[in-house]
C-alpha cells in the first residue's frame, strides 16, 4: 500500500473516531447543574453533622452553669411521710411521719461554689471556640474537596484527550506492522502507553466519583446532581515566606484559645475544690410539716401541735476532712496536665504553620516545573507538526505528541491542586480561612 493510501485510511479512522464521540455525547445524560463554591459552603454548613454535635454540645455547657447557678435559688420539694407509728415516732429515712411535709433549701454563701460556676461559665464560652473551630473544619473539607473534584474534571479531560492520542497512535503502529515498517516491540510499546492512560484516566474517575460522593454527603444533595463550576472559588492569596506565620497561627487559633480556656476552667476548679477545705459554707433552710395523732405523738410530746415549721441558717465549718483535701490535689494536678496540654497544642500548631509556610515554596516550584514540562510538550508538538507538513515526521510521531502534551498537562493539574491544598491547610491554622471561602459582602 503506498503512502496515499495509508494516509487515507488513517483520515478514515479519525474521522469515525470523532462521529463515534459525537454520538456518546448525544447520548450522554444531561449535565448537572453547577454548584458554585460559595453554595456549597453554606450547604455544607447548614447540614453538618458535625456542627450539629459542636452546637449540641454548646448548649450542654450551657445547662451545667445553670445547674450551678441554680444552687442560689430555692429548692422546693412537697411530700408525704405518712406511716403507721406503734409506740414512739421514729422517723422514716430521717424525716418525721407526717401527713404532708414541706421542704426549702438554697445556698447562700459558699465559696467553693462561686469558682465552681466560674468554671462552669469558662467552660460555656469555650464551646464557641470549639464551635468555630468545627466550622473551620467543615469549610476546609468542603474547600478541599470541592478543588480536587474541579481539578480531576480537569485532568479526566486531559487524559481522555491523551487516551484518544494513544488509540490513535496503537492504530497507526498496526498499521505500520502490516506494512512491514514497524516491529512488533514497536506495537507493544504503543499498548504499553495506551493502558498507561487507561490505568490512570480509571484513577482518576474513581477518585472523582469518591469525592463527588462525599461532597454529596457535606450538602445533603445527591451525587448525581453534583458538578463544580469552574472559576467559581475565591482566588487564594499570596503568601509570603517572611511572614511570622507560626505566631499568627498561635494567636489566631480557636484550638490553642480552647486549651488556654480548658487551662482557666481546671484553674478554677480547683481553687474551688481548695476553698471548700478552708471556709465555711452557708445554706438557708425551711420545713413544715402536718403531723397525725395516729403517729403518737400526743402521747410522747408534751406540746403536741398539728402545724410545724422550722427555718434558719444551715452552717457548715470544715475542720479535718482528708478526703476534700486529695480531692484538691487532684485538681491541682488537672490544672497541671491542662496547662501541659495547652503549650503542646500551641507549639504543634506553630510548627504545623511553619512546616506549611516552607513547604510552599517546594509545591510551588513543583508547579512551575510542571507548567514548564507542560509548555515545553506544547512547544515540542508544534515542532512535530511543522515537520509533518514538510513530510519529515509521521502520523503516530504526531500522535505521540500530543499524547506528551495531554499527559504533562494532567500531571500539572495534580501539582496544582498540592500547591492549593497547603494554602487552604495554612489559611486554616491562621485564621483566614472563612474569610477567604465567604467574603463579606
Amino acid at each position: 500500500m503506498n503512502r496515499v493510501g495509508r494516509h487515507a485510511r488513517v483520515a478514515a479512522l479519525a474521522v469515525a473516531l470523532l462521529v463515534m464521540h459525537a454520538v456518546c455525547r448525544a447520548a450522554d445524560p444531561p449535565a448537572a447543574e453547577p454548584i458554585p463554591f460559595p453554595s456549597a459552603v453554606e450547604l455544607a454548613l447548614q447540614h453538618s453533622g458535625v456542627m450539629g454535635i459542636a452546637t449540641i454540645n454548646q448548649w450542654r455547657a450551657q445547662t451545667s452553669y445553670h445547674e450551678l447557678r441554680a444552687s442560689y435559688i430555692p429548692q422546693i420539694t412537697i411530700g408525704s411521710g405518712l406511716g403507721y407509728s406503734y409506740g414512739f415516732p421514729l422517723t422514716l429515712e430521717g424525716s418525721a411521719p407526717s401527713v404532708a411535709n414541706f421542704t426549702s433549701v438554697q445556698s447562700l454563701f459558699n465559696l467553693s461554689l462561686r469558682q465552681f460556676i466560674k468554671a462552669a461559665k469558662i467552660d460555656w464560652n469555650a464551646t464557641s471556640l470549639d464551635v468555630q473551630d468545627k466550622r473551620n473544619a467543615v469549610i476546609l473539607d468542603t474547600a478541599l474537596t470541592y478543588a480536587q473534584l474541579d481539578q480531576l474534571t480537569n485532568k479526566v479531560a486531559a487524559l481522555t484527550e491523551a487516551q484518544t492520542a494513544a488509540d490513535k497512535a496503537q492504530f497507526v503502529t498496526e498499521q505500520r506492522l502490516r506494512e512491514g515498517v514497524d516491529s512488533k516491540l514497536d506495537l507493544t510499546r504503543s499498548q504499553l502507553v495506551a493502558a498507561r492512560v487507561r490505568l490512570r484516566t480509571a484513577e482518576a474517575q474513581g477518585q472523582a466519583d469518591v469525592l463527588r460522593e462525599h461532597l454529596s454527603k457535606l450538602l445533603g444533595v445527591p451525587a448525581a446532581s453534583i458538578s463544580v463550576q469552574p472559576g467559581s472559588m475565591p482566588q487564594l492569596p499570596v503568601i509570603s515566606q517572611d511572614d511570622d506565620l507560626p505566631a499568627r497561627a498561635v494567636q489566631n487559633s480557636p484550638t490553642v484559645k480552647l486549651a488556654q480556656q480548658k487551662v482557666d476552667a481546671a484553674a478554677a476548679r480547683a481553687l474551688g475544690e481548695h476553698r471548700a477545705i478552708l471556709f465555711p459554707t452557708v445554706d438557708i433552710a425551711t420545713q413544715y410539716a402536718f403531723l397525725a395523732r395516729f403517729n403518737n405523738y400526743d402521747l410522747y410530746y408534751t406540746h403536741y401541735l398539728a402545724n410545724n415549721f422550722s427555718g434558719g441558717l444551715n452552717i457548715k465549718i470544715p475542720i479535718f476532712n482528708s478526703i476534700q483535701k486529695a480531692r484538691a490535689q487532684e485538681a491541682d494536678a488537672d490544672t497541671m496536665i491542662a496547662r501541659k496540654q495547652a503549650e503542646l497544642t500551641s507549639n504543634q500548631v506553630g510548627e504545623n504553620a511553619l512546616q506549611l509556610q516552607r513547604s510552599l515554596r517546594q509545591l510551588q516550584a513543583a508547579r512551575d516545573v510542571a507548567k514548564l514540562e507542560w509548555q515545553v510538550s506544547q512547544g515540542d508538538l508544534e515542532a512535530v507538526m511543522a515537520h509533518a507538513e514538510t513530510g519529515s515526521a509521521n502520523v503516530r510521531e504526531q500522535q505521540n505528541a500530543r499524547l506528551d502534551v495531554e499527559d504533562k498537562h494532567a500531571a500539572y493539574f495534580d501539582a496544582e491542586f498540592e500547591f492549593s491544598r497547603a494554602e487552604l491547610q495554612l489559611l486554616r491554622l491562621t485564621g483566614e480561612l472563612e474569610n477567604w471561602a465567604i467574603p463579606s459582602r
